[in-house]
């Protein structure tokens, strides 16, 4: 396995559920259309730090539990180590099955290890130099319907390098772990007109006219707008999101178009 350094229809009601975390006495009342959980979080440290405070590695995560539903849950945990930066396009199922969250936290301090053993073994008349590694990944419920779940991962990564990297990714999942997609959502052939519909908020939003080449200042392939699957199912509509690389520079951070119900309604099944 190669190693990485590393969101229905019409508005939804908005049904919080409350989070009790492992470890605390806080604890949550459960309503009729909402799923009970309690927030799961672990960390690993490297034995061999150097200096805690600029030459050490750390990794922890914090993910939703939900009560009784191993589909759900198993859903979550294959998307918390996806988004941590463990599992890729190379992983075998042999690989994903056996992974746990303990042993992708293991994995990515024990490259802090192995990097710091190099170093001594390489230049052990030089002072290591290498930062305090960190991967920190929080994985928080948004809200729930009496049909899904969305959940928002943002992930902190640091391994070396000129800066650390941070992206949010977003899942929206039925109650029995499966994705919710966007052709569940819209009628046959929706595609055009929902990237349509986005690329017009997407130009206001970056004050660019309507013929105005997104080529020069954005990194759409051949300037031609495209939406991501990075969505996130609101109840007053759908949240698009892009990281820093994505579609602009580290510098530029991030990017959020937000496709309100009222620009989606003609779309919806």
């Amino acid at each position: 396995m190669k190693k990485l350094p590393l969101l229905l229809a019409a508005p939804l009601l908005w049904l919080a559920a409350c989070e009790s975390k492992k470890g605390s006495s806080e604890t949550s009342e459960s309503t009729a259309d909402t799923l009970h959980y309690a927030v799961t979080a672990d960390s690993v440290k490297s034995k061999t730090c150097i200096r805690p405070d600029s030459l050490c590695a750390t990794a922890s995560f914090a993910y939703p539990v939900f009560d009784g539903n191993k589909a759900l849950n198993d859903s979550i945990l294959r998307d918390v180590l996806t988004f941590s930066g463990f599992f890729d396009g190379e992983s075998t199922p042999e690989e994903l099955k056996k992974s746990t969250p303990k042993s992708a936290m293991s994995d990515f301090v024990g490259g802090f290890d192995d990097f710091v053993a190099d170093q001594r073994k390489r230049f052990p008349k030089e002072p290591i130099m290498g930062g305090v590694w960190t991967n920190e990944l929080k994985a928080n419920v948004l809200y729930q319907t009496k049909d899904m779940i969305a959940v928002s991962y943002f992930n902190f990564i640091y391994s070396g390098g000129a800066h650390p990297n941070t992206n949010t990714s977003y899942a929206n999942y039925h109650r029995d772990g499966r994705k919710v997609r966007l052709s569940e959502l819209f009628q046959a052939g929706y595609e055009p007109k929902l990237a349509a519909i986005a690329e017009k908020i997407f130009r206001a939003q970056e004050g660019l006219k309507a013929g105005e080449p997104l080529g020069e200042k954005y990194f759409f392939e051949g300037g031609r707008f495209v939406l991501n699957d990075n969505f996130s199912i609101r109840p007053d509509g759908i949240l698009f999101h892009y990281n820093p690389y994505e579609i602009k520079s580290y510098a530029e951070g991030p990017t959020d178009l937000f496709l309100p119900n009222a620009e989606l309604k003609a779309l919806r099944k």
